[in-house]
């Protein structure tokens, strides 16, 4: 843990003044590692934010959040990475959430009520611009809503390659390289994610219209996802191709972040709990997807099997806690912690993803294994913490 502490300081940074085509921002900002990146990445930086609470950083939430605020007030999008070549797309929104951590480090810290008030009205207007003008959007260079009032991933080159970075998942058999055809799991779950955020702050706000319009929105989008994306044969949440007119039949672990963002119902994670978590857990964590047959390439599917990453394995586990499999997420964050612990005690430094099929570093003629890393140091810190407490949430 004391490698842990110790690298927030080596990998936060300032810039305020643009620098080539790096994007200056106001405030300070955490790097994904210490020498090879000195851009904000957008959903890396909400799981660095998870291992910066409760510590004496957790100021640096707050900043994060603002810089990546200003990045959406400044461009009219959160891009993948604060750098000029990264504007053309974003990456799974994870901004109402960052919002309401630093809501919570603010709270801590004194702040009245009607301050808070004031502040948490002019950040989720913001929220709600990126909701409706990108992740809504219906035409160029936000085409992202294209199916029954699902969202897709995009990039304004229309590429697949590029789309598929918006995903997160860049380099993955999972789109089968065509990711603008998708309409994708995991983003239509953060969606909902953030109309049930809505719903929240205007109740704390008394808005009363704006909470029956959001909780309306959710309610239709929760139904939609149910019937185009829920298959009540498998028991399970898939992708939706468009091209082909059905469900993909490739089972991910991005199927899970229903569970994480509440719209999964009792029966379906039941379902998913006890007939698909099995197929995704090893003897050393949640494998990224099921094995596909792929050449293998210098630049071959990273996020496939035999890969797990911290990130997904925070999703899964803190959804498990939230329906109740409180023993399925303790057992899954221990043997994730052993893995991360074992492979640091071989090599002194934590990586960005990890084969946990073989227990050990992630495949060595993929992309090339980034040390150190942010969302792997925050992952395991809050584990650790949870195996200790029982406790997921400080």
């Amino acid at each position: 843990m004391d490698y842990i502490h110790s690298y927030w300081e080596r990998i936060t940074r300032h810039q305020i003044a643009d620098d080539g085509t790096l994007i200056g921002l106001p405030k300070r900002y955490l790097v994904t590692n210490h020498d090879m990146f000195k851009e904000l990445y957008y959903w890396d930086s909400y799981f660095m934010i998870l291992g910066l609470e409760g510590t004496d950083h957790d100021e640096l939430i707050v900043d994060i959040t603002e810089n990546v605020l200003y990045l959406m007030k400044r461009f009219g999008r959160i891009p993948n990475a604060s750098r000029y070549y990264h504007l053309s797309r974003s990456q799974p929104p994870f901004l109402t959430s960052m919002i309401g951590k630093s809501y919570q480090v603010k709270k801590r810290r004194g702040v009245s009520e009607e301050d808070l008030k004031g502040w948490l009205k002019v950040q989720v207007e913001v929220a709600r611009k990126e909701y409706s003008d990108v992740w809504r959007g219906k035409k160029f260079p936000d085409d992202r809503e294209v199916y029954r009032g699902l969202s897709r991933y995009y990039d304004l080159n229309i590429w697949h390659t590029a789309a598929e970075a918006e995903s997160g998942w860049d380099m993955t058999p999972r789109f089968e390289d065509r990711c603008l055809d998708f309409v994708p799991i995991d983003l239509n779950s953060l969606l909902y994610r953030y109309e049930r955020d809505f719903v929240r702050v205007a109740g704390f706000l008394g808005e009363d219209y704006e909470k029956e319009r959001w909780t309306a929105l959710a309610e239709e989008r929760k139904a939609t996802i149910s019937e185009v994306l829920w298959d009540d044969d498998t028991g399970f949440f898939y992708d939706y191709d468009m091209r082909r007119g059905r469900r993909s039949n490739l089972r991910t672990i991005a199927g899970f972040f229903p569970l994480w963002s509440r719209l999964a119902t009792p029966e379906q994670a039941h379902r998913m709990v006890t007939t698909h978590l099995p197929f995704f857990e090893t003897d050393h964590g949640l494998v990224t997807m099921e094995e596909v047959k792929t050449p293998v390439t210098e630049f071959s599917k990273q996020w496939a099997w035999p890969n797990g990453w911290a990130p997904l394995q925070w999703i899964v586990i803190s959804g498990l806690e939230k329906y109740g499999y409180h023993q399925e997420a303790l057992r899954i964050s221990a043997k994730w912690v052993n893995l991360v612990n074992r492979v640091f005690e071989e090599n002194h430094v934590n990586f960005e993803k990890y084969n946990v099929v073989n227990g050990t570093r992630a495949v060595p003629d993929r992309y090339p294994d980034q040390a150190g890393f942010g969302w792997t140091n925050a992952v395991f810190a809050r584990l650790v913490g949870f195996l200790k407490t029982g406790n997921l949430w400080p």
